[in-house]
């Protein structure tokens, strides 16, 4: 008890007066070891690859959160659209090499993969070769892995204990960071799980003529020492997400709203900005984990800049490439005229704004089509085919959403 009522003595008080400016300057330090770990990737990635200039900072925020991507519920897949002899092979594999546990991979089982996807970053060249019905388990696995908490289920072979054969069902967790590159493109379910960046032939002989031997370059190797050992790396963006995370979703963005937060008063900032942009549904949810690293580097301003300009141009490109958007667009710039038009007629309009002849633009699919997307008032079949009234309006409405 007489231990218990010591006065504090000078020295003890003074450590206690200080104790708040000691773990704000812990805390500085950590923030300025992020930053110099974040303008040295895009250094390096700057030397061996050539692209543009917006994609630098984006993949230098990516490869960093491979660290902790745990503690996210979400991270996005980097996509490489790229011509032969751009470099796509060159940029994944300074990826795999710089990212936690990175592995480049060209055809590797999909047995492996379900069980190593959890520990490792994967990049995968070539990826037109994961498409037909031998690869349909990679694809499954790449249409979860972008998420936590989905779990892949495979059924395996065991022997029971009478002897004979059985099987049970087994989990795989498959969260994990993805770069994948190819030529072809990329379906649409698997590129709205991705950032698509598209890479050009460079012309630059500094670049072009350059070895990729990443671990005899003193900086990479320098670097990956410290993306391994750094604790502010491992630890600093993980402390705040979930408070961030809760903060959007609650739309708490004032500053009485954190006093119980692990979160500096400063971070309702990042919820602001956020909210002035474009982002929202998938897009938000792919882009969130990157904009919480670009603002712990001091960067988020620009970061919010290239994904609104990288989503603008994802959507313009679906205009043009998704059938459904496509028609809806067709059908918006009709004249609301509420009159009865040929079915045929239709078809024979709609493959002269495509500017296409394809087999798969039939009035069999257009029918469908129009019925699927709500955008017909009224319909009648007569002796010359089917004729309808379209919902033009409606058309008007639907195609904000894409444009």
């Amino acid at each position: 008890m007489e231990e218990s009522k010591k006065e504090i003595t000078e020295e003890e008080f003074k450590k206690l007066e200080y104790a708040g400016v000691d773990l704000e300057q812990e805390k500085l330090q950590k923030q300025d070891e992020m930053v110099e770990v974040y303008r040295t990737i895009i250094d390096i990635l700057k030397n061996y690859v050539d692209m543009r200039e917006e994609y630098y900072p984006l993949i230098s925020l990516w490869i960093t959160g491979t660290y902790f991507h745990k503690s996210f519920q979400t991270y996005p897949y980097l996509y490489f659209n790229a011509m032969k002899g751009s470099g796509k092979t060159r940029v994944l594999g300074l990826i795999a090499y710089l990212s936690y546990k990175g592995k480049l991979v060209v055809n590797m089982s999909e047995a492996v993969l379900f069980r190593t996807a959890k520990d490792s970053t994967i990049c995968i060249d070539e990826f037109e070769r994961t498409k037909g019905k031998e690869k349909a388990n990679l694809r499954e696995l790449l249409n979860a892995a972008y998420k936590k908490g989905i779990a892949v289920e495979r059924a395996k072979k065991v022997i029971t204990k009478e002897g004979g054969e059985g099987f049970e069902i087994e989990k795989f967790n498959v969260f994990c960071p993805v770069a994948m590159a190819n030529i072809s493109g990329m379906d649409e379910v698997l590129g709205d799980r991705s950032i698509k960046l598209t890479l050009e032939r460079t012309s630059n002989p500094s670049i072009s003529r350059k070895l990729e031997i990443w671990d005899l370059d003193p900086t990479i190797k320098l670097i990956k020492e410290k993306l391994v050992k750094s604790s502010a790396v491992k630890s600093r963006c993980s402390n705040i997400y979930t408070d961030l995370y809760s903060m959007w979703n609650n739309q708490l963005c004032y500053i009485h709203s954190l006093h119980n937060s692990t979160l500096d008063y400063t971070k309702c900032d990042i919820i602001n900005k956020i909210s002035d942009s474009s982002l929202n549904g998938r897009h938000l949810e792919l882009f969130f984990p990157l904009f919480i690293l670009a603002d712990e580097c001091g960067d988020l301003d620009a970061i919010l800049e290239i994904a609104e300009k990288i989503i603008k141009e994802k959507k313009e490109e679906d205009v043009y490439e998704n059938r459904d958007i496509s028609l809806i667009d067709f059908i918006s710039g009709k004249k609301d005229v509420g009159e009865w038009i040929p079915l045929k007629q239709l078809l024979e309009e709609f493959k002269e704004f495509l500017q296409s002849e394809d087999l798969w633009i039939n009035s069999q699919w257009l029918g469908i089509a129009l019925n699927r997307l709500n955008l017909t008032k009224e319909k009648r079949r007569l002796g010359r085919g089917t004729e309808m009234i379209l919902d033009i309006e409606k058309a008007q409405d639907k195609i904000v959403m894409f444009k």
